[in-house]
């Protein structure tokens, strides 16, 4: 039970990040289908990239902003830490909408406007071994998606391997992988996440590079999936 207090804990203060202004509209952009794998889930949060898309039946758009039927999700049963972490996405997203850096869709596709992602050339020079693409991350409705070549795949990999056995996971020591995966640049700033948790997502980036790179999922509370390009 206080394990579980504390992993809602995580999850509020997780969410607490998005509202501040030092937030860079720049930092996020756009998500898209995933294959959901059962072994996904961490031992370090309390929810499953199934309870996010939960909420999918839940979440409409008016006036070009996104809107949780929160009293429709609350009746199905889903949990209300899932449902306020949710909120809290959708007012940092709306907050995008609102200053023209994205567009939403009635169909829950965002299109993003700004052109300045600081990260668009934050990406390793291609050579000519390296296969698949790379792309800066992507918005959706209930977190990101970054695609990563084969080489990008190593590099992120080695970093989240450095990152586990310094055991260092500090705002300093997560600026790299944070303009990969945005929601890590949240977690930088409050503790929550332990070395576990970086050498499973560098595990799994290497797993899953079966020669042309992946393609990474990453919802609001930093809950990941990984698959083959």
């Amino acid at each position: 039970m206080e394990e579980l207090k504390l992993r809602k804990i995580f999850i509020l203060a997780l969410l607490t990040i998005f509202l501040l202004p030092t937030v860079n509209p720049a930092v996020a952009q756009s998500y898209g289908p995933s294959v959901i794998e059962n072994n996904n889930r961490n031992d370090f949060q309390e929810y499953t990239f199934e309870d996010i898309l939960s909420l999918e039946s839940f979440v409409h758009v008016e006036d070009g902003l996104l809107v949780l039927n929160e009293n429709g999700a609350s009746e199905a049963g889903i949990d209300s830490v899932l449902i306020k972490g949710q909120l809290e996405y959708f007012v940092f997203l709306n907050q995008q909408v609102e200053i023209n850096a994205i567009r939403v869709s009635p169909d829950l596709t965002i299109q993003t406007l700004s052109n300045n992602n600081e990260y668009q050339s934050n990406t390793l020079k291609r050579s000519a071994w390296c296969r698949g693409v790379t792309t800066s991350p992507e918005y959706f409705w209930w977190g990101y998606k970054t695609k990563l070549n084969s080489c990008d795949t190593a590099k992120v990999s080695s970093q989240a391997g450095t990152i586990a056995a310094s055991g260092a996971i500090t705002a300093v020591s997560l600026t790299v992988l944070g303009g990969w995966f945005p929601p890590l640049i949240a977690v930088s700033v409050i503790p929550g996440l332990t070395s576990g948790y970086f050498w499973l997502l560098s595990e799994r980036l290497n797993a899953n590079n079966k020669g042309s790179g992946v393609i990474v999922d990453m919802t609001w509370a930093t809950i990941y999936n990984i698959t083959p390009q």
